[in-house]
């Protein structure tokens, strides 16, 4: 698997989970659909009688998903800026990015 994939994947990821309460609610909405797809496909595979671990094998295939959408969507704003937000949860910016994802969420909720 491409490291560059493993990577925004990763932090889109970080971006789902740590994102404050009523923000980056599209990425939420497509983590979920991308999970939701990935658990189906389990389930599916082991219904007919194969294995189908969901081990690290799975995020292949999540990571395939993520990509297909991503590049199925080049003007969306949604996979740079998740992507950043998520990639700034390990640094020392991590709660200025956070508050200002809570200002930007109360500003617009005001409007």
């Amino acid at each position: 698997m491409n490291e560059s994939i493993k990577t925004a994947l990763s932090h889109f990821r970080t971006c789902v989970e740590d994102a404050p309460t009523g923000t980056y609610l599209d990425a939420k909405q497509l983590a979920g659909v991308i999970g939701e797809a990935c658990d189906s496909l389990i389930k599916e595979v082991r219904r007919i009688g194969l294995k189908a671990d969901n081990c690290d094998l799975i995020f292949a295939v999540e990571a395939a998903l993520y990509d297909y959408v991503k590049r199925s969507n080049p003007d969306a704003g949604l996979f740079p800026i998740a992507e950043g937000f998520g990639a700034a949860m390990d640094t020392e910016a991590r709660e200025r990015v956070i508050a200002n994802a809570e200002r930007n969420r109360d500003c617009i909720n005001s409007l």
